[in-house]
């Protein structure tokens, strides 16, 4: 019944599901199943956890909540990265530091989709029982190119300085967790670390949505980190 109630609203909207395309709403369940968080580490400069792989599914999935304001696909994606950072999190409180949307994709996408989808996180963590807090204590200071097409050694270029944080109350007592959507090479989380570090802040672990292939087994990169 419910396969009849998709198909029929497909022929009134025009939906389709977010992973596949094929006629339905939101997501299939070949697709949500697809979506199930399977938390892997990620090399990188501190201990990181990302939720899924940036494959498949994933990469529509994520396209459709941030360049289509598709919100109703922030729930699985909300909840691979809540499963990264309870993988990823040291014991005790902990704070979760969202690396920051330029001004100019908050702009084009009429808000801030990766920082909603952080909260979204940690509003599942805290239904877990852990104390978690998001503090925005990162901060562009520069523009910034789009990384997508940028080598590694260009993607560093490009965000070198880039960010700058501020000491807030709310991350005293805390361990400090920056959180991201996709990770690929891992330069921003190199300048993030960077600029905590500089700011007397010391970021013990990472978590992302998803992590490219590449960091894995060589395959394509992703958009942004």
């Amino acid at each position: 019944m419910g396969a009849f109630w998709s198909a029929a609203a497909d022929l009134v909207t025009g939906a389709a599901c977010a992973g596949c395309d094929r006629p339905g709403l939101v997501l299939c369940d070949a697709c949500r199943h697809a979506l199930a968080p399977d938390p892997r580490p990620v090399p990188s400069v501190v201990p990181a956890v990302a939720g899924l792989g940036y494959d498949g599914v994933v990469r529509p999935v994520l396209a459709g909540l941030k360049e289509h304001g598709r919100w109703q696909l922030q729930p699985p994606l909300a909840h691979a990265l809540a499963a990264a950072a309870c993988v990823a999190a040291p014991d005790g409180p902990v704070a979760l530091v969202p690396v920051p949307s330029t001004r100019a994709s908050r702009r084009r996408r009429g808000g801030d989709p990766v920082g909603d989808l952080v909260e979204a996180a940690a509003a599942r963590l805290r239904v877990v029982g852990l104390d978690v807090v998001v503090v925005p204590a990162l901060r562009h200071v520069r523009r910034v190119d789009d990384q997508a097409g940028l080598g590694v050694q260009e993607r560093g270029e490009n965000l070198a300085g880039a960010f700058a944080a501020k000491p807030r109350r709310a991350l005293r007592g805390r361990s400090l967790l920056v959180v991201d959507d996709v990770v690929t090479t891992g330069a921003t989380l190199r300048e993030s670390v960077r600029a905590l570090r500089s700011a007397g802040l010391v970021t013990h672990a990472a978590a992302f949505v998803a992590a490219t292939p590449r960091r894995h087994s060589g395959g394509a990169s992703g958009p942004r980190s």
